[in-house]
Order: C-alpha cells, then sequence, then structure tokens
C-alpha cells in the first residue's frame, strides 16, 4: 500500500483559465506547502481525454502518483493542481476513497469569460483551434459538435463544462462537501493576499506568509508574433526537460514572439453578451447549491 505521506492531501480540481497556476505557485511557495514537480499531473484524468497518458495514471496504481511528489520530508500541505479534474469520474472515484482523505479546491469564474479565456488560450498558446476562427464561429461549431478541435475535449465540450453546478455535485456526492472549498475568481482577482489567507485557514497553513509576497503570475494567454516560430515552439517544447534551462527558453520566446492580446475585440460583445446569458440558470443552481454570491457574474 502506498504511503499516504507521500500522496497529496490537497488538489486544486478546477477551473481551468480561472488562475489555478498562479495560485498553485502561490501555494507552493509557502514554506510547510509542497507542489508537485510539475503543476499538472493529469494522474487521474479519465481515459480517452487527451490529456490521458498510460504510463501515468491512476489505473496502474498510486506508486506512480507518489512519483510526482519526489521530496515530501515536513511538508504539512502535499498538493497538485489539474483543473480539468473538475470534469473527470476517474479524479472522483480515486479521491473518494484516497489514503488521507484529499481536500479539493474549486476556483470558478464567470463562465462566458472562462470560455472566452480558454479559446484564446488555445488558440494562441496552443493551435488547438484554429489561428483564424472567430469566437462567434468557435461557439457555434460546438453547439453544432462540427469541429474536433484536434482531440481536445475541453474545447469541445466548453460550453457543458462551464455550467459548474452540474460538476461540483457529482464531487459533492463523491467526497462530501466537507472536504470541498468553492472559490471565485472576482475575489482573486479584488485581494489575492485575502484569498490565500482563506485557503491557508482552510488547509491550516500560517497565512501570515502572505503579508508581504510578491504573488507573481503565471500561464497568462499570449499572442505569437509569428505563427511559424509558435509551431515550431509547440513541435519542441513537450520534449525539453523541465528545469531552469526549460524557464530560461521559454522566457526568451515569450520577449521575442508574443504580445498581450486583446482581452475582447468589439464586434465580440454582443456574443459575449448572449453567452453570458445562456447561463443564467445554472449560476442560479450553483449559486443555491453552494451558497454563493454570484451577483457580480450578472453585472
Amino acid at each position: 500500500m502506498t504511503d499516504p505521506l507521500t500522496l497529496p492531501n490537497f488538489l486544486i480540481a478546477g477551473v481551468p483559465k480561472a488562475g489555478t497556476s498562479s495560485v498553485h505557485g502561490w501555494l507552493a511557495d509557502h514554506p510547510d506547502c509542497v507542489g508537485s514537480h510539475e503543476k499538472e499531473t493529469y494522474f487521474l484524468v479519465d481515459p480517452g481525454t487527451h490529456m490521458h497518458r498510460p504510463d501515468n495514471h491512476v489505473s496502474g496504481g498510486l506508486a506512480g502518483y507518489a512519483a510526482h511528489f519526489p521530496d515530501t520530508t515536513g511538508a504539512r500541505i502535499i498538493m497538485e493542481s489539474t483543473p480539468a479534474y473538475i470534469y473527470s469520474a476517474t479524479a472522483r472515484a480515486a479521491l473518494r476513497d484516497m489514503p488521507g482523505a484529499p481536500s479539493v479546491l474549486f476556483v470558478l469564474r464567470e463562465p462566458a469569460t472562462q470560455i472566452h479565456s480558454l479559446f484564446r488560450y488555445f488558440q494562441n498558446n496552443w493551435d488547438w483551434i484554429p489561428h483564424d476562427m472567430s469566437f462567434a464561429d468557435f461557439l457555434a461549431a460546438c453547439r453544432a459538435g462540427s469541429h474536433d478541435f484536434k482531440g481536445n475535449e475541453l474545447a469541445r465540450n466548453c460550453l457543458a463544462n462551464a455550467a459548474y453546478v452540474d460538476h461540483l455535485i457529482l464531487w459533492q456526492k463523491a467526497i462530501g462537501p466537507d472536504r470541498m472549498k468553492v472559490m471565485l475568481f472576482d475575489d482573486l482577482l479584488a485581494d489575492q493576499t485575502a484569498f490565500l489567507k482563506a485557503i491557508c485557514d482552510w488547509l491550516g497553513l500560517d497565512p501570515g506568509f502572505y503579508d508581504d509576497y510578491a504573488f507573481p503570475r503565471e500561464n497568462e494567454t499570449y499572442q505569437p508574433r509569428s505563427r511559424g516560430l509558435q509551431a515550431l515552439n509547440l513541435a519542441i517544447r513537450s520534449r525539453l526537460p523541465k528545469g531552469a534551462a526549460y524557464n530560461a527558453l521559454r522566457a526568451l520566446y515569450r520577449r521575442l514572439n508574443t504580445t498581450t492580446p486583446a482581452m475582447v475585440t468589439p464586434n465580440e460583445d454582443a456574443v459575449l453578451s448572449d453567452l453570458k446569458a445562456s447561463f443564467s440558470d445554472a449560476n442560479a443552481r450553483l449559486a443555491a447549491a453552494f451558497d454563493l454570491d454570484l451577483s457580480r457574474w450578472s453585472a
């Protein structure tokens, strides 16, 4: 049996493009917290998803999971953050009975802006979505099921995925409400210190660490200057070992070939407004089920 002291006792399991990379990094900097070698281990994803790796999966036993946490000596919190877990039946089943009964955090973002951010990220930082596809055409393709997006189910299923309540209720049934915490991206943007201190209070970590913390940002969406260089970047970066050299090359690439994209183009305003309205019922159910104030989502 795998020693629970080498397994995570805390996971960030949702949602994509809601600041989870930054939150993971900030928590991993806490002296009593150890993060996985890679933020997203994908160890508990569903088979058949684009993230599934047969040689890195819970179906092969928990010993492989422990390998993602090479040094946990003295850590009170051992964590990983794979935001797609919110959609994963495999993750729900595995965490229900995992030694140590891990706690699970979900950070939620207003659905229309979450989908738009996901669209920009997959289109610019990756190549899952054609670079010349408009946001309106992307949504139309998702509704019609007419595009595979190179096998990326997070893009393909983005509309159903953003009805968060349907997924969180399944999590609540699997692990119970006491092991879950649901927080809002709006609160993260409003006050990073208070947001991290609330997590610390829940996990039993000293919140004072964040009194003078710098809060570096991670995994921001960019726009490539040259699509050719971006294609080369995508072709080689997955083959490079992670570490200091990888980080230096990534920083150099981003200085040379990326710019900050426009958040919303003028012709997307009406599309986003209609999309936001389409989630009113799901948001109302979410607010009632998890006692959340989502008034900012309808503003």
